[in-house]
């Protein structure tokens, strides 16, 4: 490898953990995607890497972690030495160049605050989630993280994901659009006014206000919003699509001539599904905080943890923190 970038992955995070975990991490080691810092329960990692493990892949032993029912703040009390917050230690201390968790959102959120911190001016960290739209991904913030906003976290929050987008998505002088329920200025609510007032002359690439179809359609690059309606866009999206295919398939399953359709247009499903799976990216990142932070969907599998790591590796190497914490320490609009 041309450089030595060492990614922590919780391996004990996420509904099929530590399996599919390590397999991915593993994997990655392997292909010399990035060095592997595993975090987790030795006795349970070691079976999983038949043949042992490759010389980029270290294990640190922990037999705690937080589950993903737990109460955050309770769970990382009692847990002083759980695998997310030992991944998140290794970020601080510069032993990783990043982390990766597929475990419990809130409890990331706390660890990644309290254990590697903040970047200086920045009043609140965003979970940055990229979104297939019908040409390329864009990314909407904040996706959860933040569910009650004032307008110029919005603002830091657009500041940040131009940076992402420039930087990792390779995006020049990104399109930035606030999501609303209109196109026209004044639409909305107190926050998405106030935030559209500020973001005209936030020194951005702003494209005004952006309808959920357009954003759907690929109409910018990076999409602003307040976590409550980012988590709920999230989830319903999610949720529409998972319900899609369901009709499909019980469409070509009810008659033989549409079952010999469908395996005509086999390929053509096959495509479109995994155009929309969120496995392909990783993961979603925590824009905000000081270093580099993956979070992976609850349900990952191995090539989800996979992708993380690479993400993680491409946010590393490109200095994303680093251009942030830099723009954060200049008093122009994001400061407002």
């Amino acid at each position: 490898m041309e450089d030595n970038i060492i990614i922590a992955v919780d391996a004990m995070g996420g509904d099929h953990a530590p399996d599919e975990i390590v397999r991915g991490a593993l994997k990655a080691a392997v292909d010399n995607i990035a060095s592997i810092l595993l975090v987790g329960d030795e006795e349970k990692i070691k079976p999983l890497c038949r043949g042992g493990y490759p010389e980029n892949m270290e294990i640190l032993h922990t037999d705690e972690y937080v589950t993903m029912d737990e109460n955050p703040s309770q769970a990382l009390k009692k847990k002083k030495r759980a695998s997310m917050l030992l991944a998140a230690d290794a970020v601080r201390e510069g032993k990783a160049s990043g982390m990766v968790c597929a475990g419990n959102t809130g409890a990331l959120l706390e660890s990644a605050l309290l254990h590697i911190g903040r970047i200086k001016g920045v009043r609140r960290p965003a979970l940055g989630t990229l979104w297939p739209t019908r040409n390329q991904p864009t990314l909407m913030l904040d996706a959860g993280a933040n569910a009650e906003c004032k307008p110029e976290y919005l603002v830091q929050f657009a500041h940040m994901g131009a940076i992402y987008a420039e930087k990792v998505m390779e995006r020049p002088n990104p399109r930035v659009a606030l999501i609303n329920i209109g196109h026209e200025e004044g639409k909305g609510n107190a926050l998405t006014n106030e935030a559209y007032m500020m973001l005209k002359d936030a020194g951005l690439n702003f494209t005004g206000n952006i309808e959920p179809r357009d954003f759907l359609g690929g109409a910018a690059d990076v999409a602003v919003c307040d976590g409550f309606t980012g988590n709920m866009v999230l989830k319903t999206a999610e949720a529409t699509a998972s319900y899609f295919f369901k009709l499909v398939k019980e469409v070509l399953m009810s008659s033989l001539f549409n079952k010999a359709a469908g395996v005509i247009l086999k390929p053509s499903f096959t495509k479109l599904k995994g155009r929309l799976d969120h496995s392909e990216y990783g993961g979603a990142t925590f824009l905000g905080i000081n270093g580099v932070c993956i979070k992976s969907h609850g349900s990952a599998e191995a090539r989800t943890i996979y992708n993380a790591v690479k993400l993680a590796r491409q946010c590393a190497r490109n200095d994303v923190v680093g251009i942030i914490s830099h723009s954060f320490s200049t008093p122009v609009a994001i400061h407002r």
